[in-house]
């Protein structure tokens, strides 16, 4: 079976998740920091506003867009909190990417090495992002509410949709190591590369954050004793899962392309 196979890349993504520390630690440490962040601005503690917080682009934008608009902020208050928003998030999702490139590639995850490539690609990185958030975080969010935006069946499908899309760019961004034009161009074009298993990914990764946003909800109504913070921890090792199974999924594609044209 070819390594690209959707079956062998998430057995793939999970002896590599929990096969690693870095990657089990650093993915709760960035929640964390967010979550202090949504508190500071006055977000509640409620599993949409926290679950959500360590996910793929564009659910990561959608979120920040309508965790700030919870609070009474000014204009001019509520685009300075979106752009630090903006700025947190293409720190910690470039973080998770360059990590899940070095793993999938091999390599010893390590976080220095990760930190220097968000510095140097920065741009690109936040460009990808601030495509997420105008097209996607603020379209959807202006008439959404926040105790139902997550039952919202359309603004769901239009984030998984944007998930499909965005996926592979900034995927070849942090593996390709390019800038934000070449990234836009080989995302797009590797969207129709056995496109399948490719949105297999998108759609078991929405049915398995959304089951998990189901359970904590469920728990918050009948007051288990389980948290809404351990599901927020599981909700961001589900994440880098799945970023680590779309990034082998396409590094390994590109191998095998490579293979062949190597071989005409």
């Amino acid at each position: 079976m070819p390594a690209w196979r959707l079956s062998r890349v998430l057995g793939w993504s999970t002896g590599a998740l929990f096969g690693d520390p870095v990657l089990v630690l650093v993915p709760p440490f960035i929640l964390i920091a967010l979550m202090l962040g949504a508190f500071a601005i006055g977000a509640p503690g409620r599993p949409e506003v926290l679950l959500p917080l360590v996910s793929l682009p564009p659910i990561d934008s959608f979120s920040d867009v309508v965790v700030i608009d919870v609070g009474a902020h000014g204009d001019v208050a509520t685009w300075i909190l979106r752009a630090l928003a903006l700025a947190v998030r293409t720190v910690a999702f470039g973080l998770l990417l360059r990590l899940a490139v070095q793993r999938a590639r091999e390599e010893i995850p390590s976080l220095g090495a990760a930190a220097a490539f968000v510095r140097r690609r920065f741009t690109t990185i936040a460009f990808l992002e601030l495509c997420s958030f105008a097209i996607f975080g603020v379209s959807l969010s202006l008439g959404a509410d926040l105790t139902s935006s997550r039952d919202d069946g359309a603004i769901g499908t239009a984030l998984l949709f944007g998930v499909a899309i965005l996926i592979g760019m900034f995927v070849a961004a942090s593996s390709g190591d390019v800038p934000a034009g070449a990234a836009v161009r080989a995302g797009l074009r590797r969207l129709w590369r056995r496109p399948l298993e490719h949105f297999g990914l998108v759609i078991a990764y929405g049915a398995a954050s959304n089951g998990l946003y189901r359970l904590a909800s469920i728990g918050e109504l009948n007051q288990r004793s389980v948290p809404v913070t351990l599901y927020a921890f599981a909700s961001s090792l589900l994440t880098m899962w799945f970023v680590l199974a779309f990034v082998r999924r396409q590094l390994t594609l590109d191998a095998s392309e490579t293979a062949e044209n190597s071989g005409r």
